[in-house]
């Protein structure tokens, strides 16, 4: 078990999940004799940031945000099935309200080192991802065909951004109740690239449930999806904390068999 562990934490994991989910598709693909079906989905994705450590990581909520992609799925016998995708997964949160002003926001303030100040207004996250999921699916129904997926995903970064919006004092306390000057308005009209301060890769987990429609000659899918990240996202967490991404996706596809 230390070993699992271990493995799991180690910072090769990604390339390994890669090589895996890599291997396993393209000999999946080969080497099984079932039915192949090619699919499309889109939808609406539900994101959020949890295991805030600090006041610059936590009070995030969930934001709305598109996704989108293929999936391969591989017969492996009468009602279990591989599949393999390969999606773009709009993730992060949002905080709006009085918060803690980041490290790259207190520029041009004169702030003496160490102290936190904070402001009011709002603060959306945007992390998109390209996400390659490896699941396993069970499949029950005649023709209304009802399934139960689960398996576990990697993620590459390909956006970090936040948008800021609105003008505030600046506080010397998260209770907004000491401006630093009273007369000093900020705006936070802002778009931000924040790739550094987010890490490249990303893991986790995922599972989900739907329905398939027999329609022409395809199946019509809707899906409800979870994913729940694994690896902590933040590039310094000495400085901004550590969260982990995930969230609820709803989706709508079609498959057609090749």
């Amino acid at each position: 078990m230390e070993g699992v562990i271990a493995f799991f934490l180690s910072g090769s994991f990604s390339r390994r999940f890669f090589s895996l989910l890599l291997t396993l598709t393209i000999c999946s693909t080969v080497g099984l004799a079932g039915e192949t079906w090619f699919g499309l989905h889109a939808g609406l994705s539900l994101p959020s940031l949890s295991g805030g450590t600090n006041e610059l990581s936590r009070g995030y909520t969930s934001r709305q945000a598109p996704f989108f992609g293929l999936g391969l799925d591989l017969g492996l016998g009468s009602s279990l099935w591989l599949k393999a995708e390969l999606n773009y997964s709009s993730q992060g949160g949002q905080r709006n309200g009085l918060q803690p002003l980041a490290p790259d926001q207190l520029a041009g303030l004169p702030v003496p080192p160490g102290v936190m100040l904070y402001a009011n207004f709002n603060n959306e996250t945007i992390l998109d991802y390209l996400e390659f999921p490896l699941m396993l699916e069970v499949i029950t129904g005649s023709r209304l065909k009802f399934f139960l997926d689960g398996g576990i995903y990697l993620g590459f970064r390909v956006r970090a951004t936040t948008v800021t919006s609105g003008t505030s004092l600046i506080y010397l306390d998260p209770f907004g109740t000491i401006p630093v000057d009273p007369t000093l308005q900020v705006p936070f009209e802002a778009k931000t690239d924040v790739s550094q301060e987010i890490n490249r890769w990303n893991y986790g987990l995922g599972g989900g449930l739907g329905v398939k429609l027999p329609v022409a000659s395809g199946l019509l899918v809707f899906q409800a999806r979870f994913n729940y990240g694994l690896a902590n996202i933040q590039s310094h967490p000495e400085i901004t904390g550590k969260n982990r991404s995930g969230g609820l996706l709803i989706t709508a596809g079609y498959k057609f068999r090749l």
